[in-house]
């Protein structure tokens, strides 16, 4: 048996409900010190499709009105009998990252090439060297970025073929969110080409570092020091 974990929260309101659904067994709250940890019973890994990644996404989701979250990626799993070792060996990662993402939301706003319109049987030389393209979309972004006026965000790159796309995530304070959008609006309505499509706000899955395995220093040290954790 393995505990499935969606997210650890800080503060997490009076007000705050289960979900009816999740991608295991009940949702439940694990304690570690003022800290508790979003938690569902699996009994294998969870196949990665679209049900699934809802159902992840709703559990985390429903944790967003705590001062903080850190949300995990889809499909990070532990041992049942091991899940107070891992929580207590990643504690100080924990808390590092809620301190940088306390009060903040993710923002995306994704960039997708709009299609020339040319039959896919000829050959299109703009469609070819990007125009917009690759290069395009990176410009794009960095004037959003520039417009923005947020400090920490990451661009993904676009794919290649007929379908480029890129995006940009923002770590938006979650006061700020209107005015966020206020301020890319102007980049947004002059390009050309491109769709500019904002999402959110979501947890902050492109600000969290990897949960996967115990951090190396800490895996032969004692757990002691823990706080007790309990349902």
């Amino acid at each position: 048996m393995y505990q499935y974990l969606y997210a650890i929260a800080d503060r997490l309101p009076s007000t705050w409900q289960s979900p009816s659904a999740s991608v295991g067994g009940p949702v439940a709250l694990r304690r570690l010190d003022d800290l508790v940890a979003v938690v569902s019973p699996v009994e294998r890994r969870p196949e990665a499709n679209a049900r699934t990644l809802a159902l992840h996404h709703d559990v985390v989701a429903s944790a967003l009105e705590a001062d903080g979250i850190v949300p995990f990626r889809f499909g990070t799993l532990v041992a049942a009998s091991d899940l107070d070792a891992w929580l207590a060996a990643h504690a100080p990662l924990v808390r590092t990252t809620l301190a940088q993402l306390r009060g903040c939301v993710e923002m995306s706003v994704k960039l997708l090439r709009l299609h020339c319109g040319h039959s896919i049987e000829r050959t299109c030389r703009e469609c070819a060297d990007g125009a917009p393209g690759v290069v395009q979309l990176r410009e794009l972004a960095e004037s959003l970025v520039t417009q923005s006026g947020i400090e920490r965000w990451r661009y993904r790159s676009p794919g290649s073929g007929s379908n480029v796309a890129g995006s940009v995530a923002f770590l938006v304070p979650r006061s700020e969110v209107d005015d966020f959008l206020a301020r890319i609006a102007p980049v947004a309505s002059r390009a050309t080409g491109v769709a500019v499509v904002p999402t959110g706000p979501w947890p902050a899955y492109s600000f969290v570092p990897s949960f996967d395995r115990y951090p190396p220093a800490r895996v032969s040290e004692p757990v002691r020091r823990a706080g007790r954790l309990a349902y």
